[in-house]
């Protein structure tokens, strides 16, 4: 009996141990304190903002924790600098590390000393430095930004790094980014595109929250954890599940995949395509007639195009309230006798 308690007892010390190593495997290098000099600051000025960094101890590496924008400006184009004293930013944000500075200085308020002598920061922090707890309230705002690019170096994005920019339209995102952190687009209600070649793993669930322009992102963005998304062609394609998420609203053309197996009913709204094609190999979705539709249905997905008028495809035999129609000036629509049912409708 002694020895089973005593396995037993190894036994979960040894899964406490693995857990350990586990979370600590989770926190990258990078993201630690220890990786970087944060005896020394240095600060660079690019255009309308000054940005505040750290070099890493072989000082091979920068990281920029925080960007200073002007106040008095507007419509302001932040373009974050690739190098800090010559080393390639590979860091933009707050991490776990920054975010133990921040608690240690505000102690009482969002900074909490744990039992075990470690800090944590009851707050996230944006680019800007603002400290924000969205899920209390909504803010402060950042609203004198149009557009960021960022520097392809850049590998890891802090969380709620972008968090209500609200005058904020497009951003250009590293094409060697791994993964979104949470928050980082929250309330950006303005953001109308993304573009990056990146292969990027979203890693919680509010990430898109609050960008109105953007509905499909918005409406999805509490099912994309875990999932990995691509930005390419105008197009937000949620490679995990082989869904069409977002169609940009600045898009004029695109083709549609051939691995795409499903259209999000919102990832049209807010679009004026002119052309609209899909993969020749693609089985699930074609184009007839200005007509973007389900094949094995016949079912009617997007109306896309020039013209006022428009005779409906015959391959449309069903057309439910999830249809979209581009913003064009489509006055008047010829429905086919084919079409067997009309949203809760159906043909006798």
């Amino acid at each position: 009996m002694k020895k089973f308690i005593l396995s037993m007892t190894m036994l979960v010390l040894v899964l406490c141990l693995k857990a350990n190593v586990s979370n600590a495997a989770e926190i990258s290098a990078m993201e630690r304190l220890d990786y970087w000099d944060v005896s020394k600051e240095y600060t660079i000025t690019n255009q309308d903002a000054t940005y505040h960094a750290y070099l890493s101890k072989d000082k091979k590496e920068s990281w920029i924790f925080k960007a200073d924008v002007a106040k008095d400006k507007k419509n302001i184009r932040v373009v974050i600098p690739d190098k800090v004293e010559n080393a390639p930013v590979v860091i933009v944000g707050a991490t776990s590390g920054y975010k133990e500075i921040l608690a240690k200085q505000n102690l009482g308020s969002v900074g909490i000393q744990g039992p075990d002598g470690s800090y944590h920061l009851d707050a996230e922090v944006t680019l800007w430095g603002d400290m924000l707890e969205p899920w209390h309230y909504a803010g402060p705002y950042k609203k004198n930004i149009k557009s960021i690019t960022m520097p392809d170096t850049v590998t890891y994005l802090g969380a709620a790094a972008f968090a209500y920019t609200t005058s904020l339209e497009t951003i250009h995102l590293p094409n060697q980014l791994a993964s979104l952190q949470n928050y980082t687009f929250l309330g950006c209600k303005n953001l109308r595109k993304i573009d990056t070649s990146a292969k990027v793993k979203v890693e919680a669930k509010e990430v898109f929250t609050g960008c109105d322009k953007l509905a499909g992102l918005t409406y999805i963005t509490k099912h994309l954890q875990g999932d990995t998304l691509s930005f390419s062609n105008n197009m937000v394609i949620d490679l995990t599940e082989k869904d069409l998420v977002q169609v940009m609203p600045d898009a004029k053309k695109i083709i549609i995949p051939k691995n795409v197996k499903n259209i999000e009913a919102v990832a049209f709204v807010n679009t004026n395509i002119k052309s609209v094609k899909v993969a020749k190999k693609n089985k699930k979705f074609s184009v007839h007639k200005r007509c973007l539709y389900e094949k094995k249905t016949g079912e009617l997905v997007y109306i896309f195009g020039k013209g006022s008028v428009l005779k409906l495809s015959a391959k449309i035999k069903k057309i439910s309230g999830d249809a979209v129609v581009a913003k064009a000036k489509l006055k008047k629509l010829i429905i086919s006798h084919k079409v067997k049912r009309y949203n809760n409708w159906k043909k006798p």
